[in-house]
């Protein structure tokens, strides 16, 4: 599912707070509006996707024209598809530790072998006869 909300930014001691007009609950911040601006999109991201899991009602986006800011807040846009959030999730990468024969290794390190790779592709391979 595709939204745009709006992500109100402030400055707070040094840093600077995010909130949401429509989500009073989701507050983030950064350390600078950069870093703000990005944890307020997977604040938001991880936030509709839990909503549409557990079947919470989802406002609709407030117009950005009726949003009241005070002096020194900015208001930024903000886009969310849960459904690449969700693909992305599922393509998490997870650590294995796995024992190999000593030679393999060291013959693989040598030529530059992915290892996470080969073992990708050998199981996709395995699991998918």
């Amino acid at each position: 599912m595709k939204y745009i909300y709006y992500a109100t930014l402030y400055d707070d001691n040094g840093s600077v707070g995010v909130s949401f007009h429509d989500f009073p609950s989701v507050n983030t911040f950064g350390e600078d509006e950069f870093t703000a601006i990005l944890n307020a999109q997977e604040a938001l991201e991880g936030y509709l996707w839990g909503a549409e899991d557990e079947k919470i009602t989802i406002p609709k986006a407030t117009d950005s024209k009726n949003i009241v800011l005070k002096t020194g807040e900015r208001l930024v846009a903000l886009q969310i598809d849960t459904t690449l959030v969700r693909l992305q999730e599922e393509n998490k990468l997870v650590k294995k530790t796995l024992t190999i024969p000593k030679y393999l290794n060291e013959a693989g390190i040598a030529a530059k072998v992915n290892f996470s790779k080969i073992l990708t592709d050998a199981l996709a391979d395995k699991l998918a006869h």
